[in-house]
């Protein structure tokens, strides 16, 4: 894919302080450098700890909210390399591997030109494919609700909400929970289905859980 990566950096590095612009190049060079080498796994974790041990910004500081920039600039260069910034699967790599394999066998040089283009262009596809599956995202609003005895008129009421039940600072600790911030601050990560993760995959908070808090702290402000 045809990724124009130096006028992407110029636009992050608009309006940026010194020290953000020099973090931008030192990562760019970095990911350049990755990108030669062959490398195609462009996923969050691992350019963070290949940054950091080129001297560049860490994992920590890539994930922080504020700092989208840094996302916005691997996730250029991951679609220069005609991949995206999720961790490729295992087998999907083998697959290719073996791909690649079966046509080294053709003998014929035409024919395995034709193969290998025919190759290359399927797994273009899916990259581009796997990107716009990356890119969206659909929010469904799951709040419970209960229905009085008319409800067949087509009123209802929400659940209590916590007001009077806890108190401000208990409503504040139970919403700082839920900022990415915090989360952050801790190495965790938190996915649409409510789960909490450390950096390296396991869980800390089960499937389910900041969704529900979620649903239980919008009752605060109706």
């Amino acid at each position: 894919m045809n990724i124009d990566v130096d006028s992407v950096l110029d636009t992050l590095k608009d309006g940026k302080t010194a020290k953000t612009r020099a973090s931008l190049d030192k990562l760019s060079q970095s990911l350049k450098s990755y990108y030669e080498s062959g490398a195609r796994d462009f996923s969050i974790t691992t350019i963070g700890r290949m940054s950091a041990e080129n001297g560049g910004v860490g994992y920590q500081s890539i994930r922080a909210t504020a700092n989208k920039h840094y996302r916005d600039l691997i996730e250029a260069w991951a679609a220069k390399a005609q991949t995206t910034t999720k961790k490729p699967g295992v087998g999907l790599a083998k697959k290719t591997s073996q791909d690649y394999q079966l046509l080294k066998r053709i003998d014929d040089t035409a024919v395995r030109a034709l193969f290998g283009q025919i190759i290359r262009e399927r797994d273009r596809y899916k990259s581009e494919a796997n990107m716009l599956k990356n890119q969206t995202k659909i929010i469904i609003d799951k709040r419970p609700t209960a229905f009085t005895a008319s409800q067949s008129e087509g009123s209802e009421e929400w659940l209590p909400s916590l007001n009077g039940i806890c108190s401000d600072n208990e409503i504040k600790a139970l919403q700082t929970v839920c900022t990415e911030e915090w989360l952050e601050k801790l190495g965790f990560r938190a996915n649409e289905l409510g789960q909490v993760k450390d950096e390296y995959g396991a869980e800390v908070l089960p499937r389910g859980f900041l969704t529900a808090l979620k649903k239980i702290l919008g009752e605060v402000d109706r």
